[in-house]
């Protein structure tokens, strides 16, 4: 209902894999493009949900019974007929949520909304807008310029200043400290560094450079992560 697109291609460090693995990227990053070529709710209800969000899906499921109201058919048609700055604008879900439960309304979401917004909501909302994207900038969109900054003041732990507000997993603090020995075992065994689509020394100074605080590749190790686990898990061992 909000337009929410939920996966796109994102770049990676083009040093790290070799030419063709890049050009195989570049393909998919090409039919990508082709794809999203359809009109926005098109996109989200045929080819988002299947792609993307399935996935989580049948994690979830393998633990507990998931419901997908959302997905309700009548639901999905109705977005459809629905005008374009509706689907691209938080304030339909806002004014429904009010409709549903005014109480609810009055209670502020961690980005400062709340329905109707008074000037001085609104000026919390920047607020909260801001710690947004500072938590973003330093997690895993952290540029390296400021990662070699931080760890120059470690013992500051500016960190606790802006990571736990909006989201619960930080994994580039993570990778870096309580996974770094897991990131270790997989990234830098033998059987990963020869795989024919990385290279070896490269991958070893990314994940040095990463564990130790001096630069940040959550999204690179992320992708090894589960690269790698594909590899052993349903192609290797099948």
């Amino acid at each position: 209902m909000r337009g929410n697109i939920a996966f796109k291609p994102q770049p990676l460090s083009d040093k790290l894999f070799t030419d063709e693995f890049m050009r195989l990227g570049q393909d998919a990053a090409a039919t990508y493009t082709e794809e999203a070529k359809v009109p926005r709710q098109s996109f989200i209800a045929f080819k988002q949900v299947p792609w993307h969000h399935q996935a989580r899906l049948v994690v979830e499921e393998s633990e507990i019974g998931i419901r997908t109201p959302f997905l309700d058919n009548a639901l999905v048609r109705l977005t459809f007929r629905a005008p374009e700055p509706l689907l691209t604008s938080s304030a339909l879900s806002m004014r429904l949520i009010r409709e549903g439960n005014p109480e609810l309304a009055e209670i502020q979401t961690d980005r400062g909304a709340r329905y109707p917004a008074s000037f001085l909501d609104k000026i919390r909302a920047a607020f909260e807008q801001f710690r947004f994207k500072a938590e973003y900038v330093y997690d895993y969109g952290m540029p390296q310029w400021l990662a070699k900054l931080d760890h120059a003041i470690a013992r500051l732990r500016l960190e606790k200043l802006f990571l736990g507000r909006h989201k619960f997993y930080h994994f580039r603090v993570w990778y870096r400290d309580a996974l770094a020995p897991y990131v270790k075992e997989m990234l830098l065994d033998g059987q990963t560094r020869q795989s024919p689509f990385l290279r070896g020394n490269r991958l070893e100074q990314m994940v040095k450079d990463h564990t130790t605080g001096v630069a940040n590749y959550t999204s690179e190790i992320t992708q090894l992560l589960s690269l790698e686990l594909i590899q052993r898990q349903l192609l290797t061992n099948n």
